[in-house]
């Protein structure tokens, strides 16, 4: 009697065992596919609730089961709506466990994913050049003016450089035109911050910033690609021409650029640009002849590595920079 006993309890240990390895293995599968879809579903945000929840469920069938079950719901982390929910579940059936009449077991996991925007970037591909919130649509044409801002509504400004372990203000265009290079770097810019415009004449500075910058010009569609739901495919993570800016508004919240004078102006986002070439759009010359009067471009809402600055509450109005991650 007694050595039954020990059998049935040592059968019994080794069906959990064996059994247990099986659902955790099930149960790891379904939350890697739960974390795939919610940081796919979170990535078409920008799209819309639809696109999002089309990208949640591909990115599951992808790596789920055909038998699996999974909803992906709307959440909010640091602004409204701003995250992606996945609860998902597999029933698994039982080995030696279906001796005690347990035949199967349902494994459950959920994620979510959130976009958020930058409250800080780090200074790297940041151009001195400024654009109002609510005046660009991401995939468009637009001019950035650097010579005659009187009626403009962008244009140069004047952000701090690294100098040592300061950040002064540029005096002058030779800093101007080292930072459009790359040459000098920008100190790390955040929203919320005060940066003051750069009126006047700056189309030769701006040009030969570029043309240090930008030694072999690419097309629009070799550094990125246009997708559906609106934002772009990054083809060419290293190509010069792709540059974040500074999205603006005045002091008082208006999106209105200081008519031809300098002044204090609000970052409130950052704003990919693909500059596409400079001179006037109707006969670009590529920065020759000092023409950088217009530096023409295209604004491009982007998926962005964390590494650029610091991620915060995602706000469509004012960026186009966005980063995806996992917060639960």
């Amino acid at each position: 009697m007694i050595l039954v006993l020990f059998l049935m309890s040592l059968l019994g240990v080794a069906a959990f065992a064996i059994d247990y390895g099986m659902w955790s293995v099930n149960r790891s599968q379904v939350q890697s596919a739960a974390d795939a879809a919610a940081l796919a579903g979170a990535a078409g945000i920008p799209g819309g609730w639809g696109t999002a929840t089309g990208y949640a469920s591909s990115e599951y069938t992808k790596n789920g089961k055909p038998a699996d079950t999974y909803a992906a719901s709307q959440a909010t982390d640091l602004a409204p709506n701003d995250s992606v929910m996945v609860n998902a579940s597999r029933s698994v059936g039982t080995g030696f466990a279906g001796i005690f009449g347990i035949h199967s077991v349902t494994v459950s996991a959920s994620a979510r994913a959130t976009i958020q925007s930058f409250s800080q970037v780090n200074g790297l591909s940041v151009m001195p050049w400024g654009v109002l919130q609510g005046s660009y649509t991401s995939g468009q044409p637009y001019p950035i003016y650097t010579k005659d801002t009187a009626n403009a509504n962008n244009g140069a400004i004047s952000l701090p450089y690294v100098n040592n372990a300061n950040c002064p203000v540029p005096n002058g265009a030779s800093i101007y035109s080292d930072e459009i290079a790359g040459t000098t770097q920008v100190c790390p810019v955040s929203v919320g911050e005060t940066v003051d415009t750069k009126p006047g004449n700056n189309s030769g500075p701006t040009s030969q910033g570029l043309n240090q910058r930008i030694t072999s010009w690419e097309t629009l569609n070799q550094i990125v690609q246009f997708q559906a739901d609106g934002t772009a495919k990054l083809l060419d993570p290293n190509s010069p021409q792709l540059v974040l800016i500074p999205v603006l508004t005045s002091q008082s919240g208006q999106s209105v650029w200081p008519d031809g004078t300098s002044a204090p102006m609000t970052v409130v986002g950052f704003a990919w640009f693909v500059i596409t070439s400079c001179g006037d759009p109707a006969a670009p010359t590529y920065c020759g002849n000092s023409d950088g009067k217009e530096v023409n471009g295209v604004f491009v809402t982007l998926e962005t590595s964390a590494t650029v600055g610091t991620p915060g509450a995602y706000n469509p109005q004012s960026n186009t920079a966005y980063t995806i991650t996992l917060t639960k």
